[in-house]
């Protein structure tokens, strides 16, 4: 799987996803003339690499300008066929060393899999192609990996479509999981990265990312969370104007470097547990820090036992920006 392991709580090696996003990435755009941002470039993957392509795009979408994914394992929510435990055993690791056994750590399952981070995808230029793995297609077919790809690609798009986030959908029909269609699917595919760098989509604004990370940035904004147990958190409707938060616990926010340096904004935050207003200055790099309270943090892990018996609670906080008078 392309992610840093959790190797039951050990972490450490391998770390796919470090190493493909904060070394691999810089040390190209060092070394080659490359554009050395989002919209000069792109992800695409097949089969386990389809997942990679999506995962990284959905939890790194101002990185990437379009993501395609061809057979792609999109959906991990697909068990217990997909149960992470071949692939880990694959590359050298016991079941599970991946996110943990779905039973009892079903929310790092999650928070890499593409269905489930489907709305950061906003903006990108997304591509999906499978076959269904029934016999026949130009390149032969009968293949159950197929149909179980088939599966996750379809959950992925149908959950784009009630989104009304655009993609490319090709379901080819009868297929193999097999080189021959991969091939076919990136000559198909390159016109359109192509186009996409020619005329890249600008990066949303607004936007919403939604992650399970405690802290994370994003688009130029950075967001650390103080909570007890791991879990989902949404940064919405954020631009220069403000943003929503939910999520549990507490949260220090530093906005993109939208304002000028030494500027007087008021800051007004509202919700159930939380209802101030405060001027906050702009920093030599433009951007505004903003401490929110949720709410009293939810004390098990997401999707657990426990937290079914207890209920994890979600609490929402708007922040609206607007210019103070005089300066600081």
């Amino acid at each position: 799987m392309w992610s840093d392991w959790y190797n039951d709580g050990a972490f450490g090696p391998p770390q796919y996803e470090t190493y493909h996003i904060r070394q691999l990435i810089p040390w190209v755009d060092s070394y080659y003339s490359t554009i050395p941002g989002r919209s000069g470039r792109a992800i695409a993957g097949l089969s386990m690499g389809g997942f990679g392509a999506f995962s990284y795009a959905a939890r790194h979408p101002d990185l990437f300008v379009a993501a395609a994914s061809f057979s792609g394992a999109v959906d991990t929510n697909v068990v217990p066929v997909l149960d992470g435990s071949g692939e880990a055993i694959l590359n050298g690791g016991r079941p599970g060393d991946t996110w943990g056994p779905r039973a009892t750590e079903e929310v790092r399952w999650r928070a890499h899999n593409p269905w489930d981070l489907a709305g950061n995808l906003r903006g990108l230029q997304l591509t999906l192609r499978t076959g269904n793995g029934l016999p026949g297609g130009p390149y032969g077919g009968g293949d159950p990996i197929e149909t179980w790809c088939w599966k996750m690609s379809t959950n992925v798009h149908e959950r784009l479509v009630s989104l009304d986030i655009p993609h490319v959908w090709d379901d080819y029909g009868a297929g193999g999981h097999t080189w021959p269609y991969w091939q076919r699917s990136l000559r198909q595919t390159l016109s359109d990265l192509m186009d996409a760098f020619a005329d890249p989509h600008p990066a949303p604004v607004p936007f919403a990312y939604t992650a399970v990370d405690p802290a994370y940035s994003v688009y130029g904004w950075t967001v650390r969370l103080h909570r007890a147990a791991l879990e989902f958190s949404t940064l919405d409707d954020a631009s220069p104007s403000g943003f929503r938060l939910s999520g549990s616990g507490s949260a220090k926010v530093t906005t993109a470097g939208y304002y000028p340096p030494g500027r007087a904004y008021r800051v007004t935050v509202t919700g159930p547990y939380e209802q101030t207003s405060a001027t906050v200055v702009a920093d030599r790099d433009r951007r505004l820090t903003i401490p929110v309270t949720l709410g009293p943090p939810n004390p098990h892990q997401q999707y657990t036992v426990q937290a079914a018996a207890t209920g994890s609670l979600v609490h929402t906080a708007t922040v609206t920006i607007t210019p103070a008078t005089g300066r600081a």
